[in-house]
Formats: C-alpha cells, structure tokens, sequence
C-alpha cells in the first residue's frame, strides 16, 4: 500500500514541470492574442482567434465567479453542513478529549483537553458572590 506524503517523487516532479511549462505556454498564447493587432497574426498565417473583447471578457468573469464563490458559495455551504443549535453535535463529536484534571499530581499543569459546555457555563454565568 503505498504511503501518502507531501515529500517530492520524480513523477510529482513530472508532472510539476509538466504544469509550469504549460502554465507559462499558456500565458504567453494569451499575452500574444490580446496584445498582437489582427492583421499580424493574420500575415503570419493564423486566421482564426477568438474576437479581442473575450481577451478582457474571460478574466472578468473569472474573477466574478471567484468573487461569488468566496463570498456567497464556500459560506453558504459551511453553514449548511454546521448543525444546529440544539444538536449534540454542536456540543461534543468524537474527536474530544475530556480529562477533567484526572491523573494530575498537586500543583500540576493538566493536559490539553476540551472543556465540557457545563464548566464552561459555570465559570461564565454562575454568580462568584
């Protein structure tokens, strides 16, 4: 089975190299469509482009669907998969770690743990007096 890990492999270094030479390539065709006038490219044989308005058109409306997505779509989701008040889940889930000072000696600092709802609400709106 093999390991998952973030370190570099000579196919990630591959396919690294692979995206950035097609990523500059890219960039390049792009810079030349918008900025080379019509007739030039069309004396050099390429005839066929895409009309000049799409050259500021696409980065437009990319950037309008980032907009969207960042401000409306990626919050929307997180409070659709967030539940709701009044569920278990909001307290606690599987992945907490309750020690309550267990196993601590005398003057000891305890471990990091989650701090139960109930303490914590005993601490912020018990009355000290």
């Amino acid at each position: 089975m093999p390991e998952h890990t973030p370190a570099p492999t000579p196919s990630r270094s591959v396919y690294g190299f692979v995206l950035y030479l097609s990523s500059y390539s890219a960039l390049s065709v792009y810079l030349v469509w918008a900025f080379v006038p019509d007739n030039i490219l069309h004396s050099i044989g390429l005839t066929y482009w895409p009309q000049k308005y799409w050259a500021v058109a696409i980065p437009i409306h990319l950037c309008v669907v980032l907009a969207l997505f960042a401000f409306l779509i990626y919050p929307s989701i997180n409070l659709i998969m967030t539940p709701p008040l009044h569920d278990v889940r909001t307290i606690t889930d599987v992945h907490a770690i309750n020690i309550n000072g267990k196993n601590v000696p005398p003057g000891g600092i305890p471990p990091v743990s989650d701090i139960p709802i109930s303490e914590v609400c005993r601490h912020l709106y018990l009355d000290t007096k």
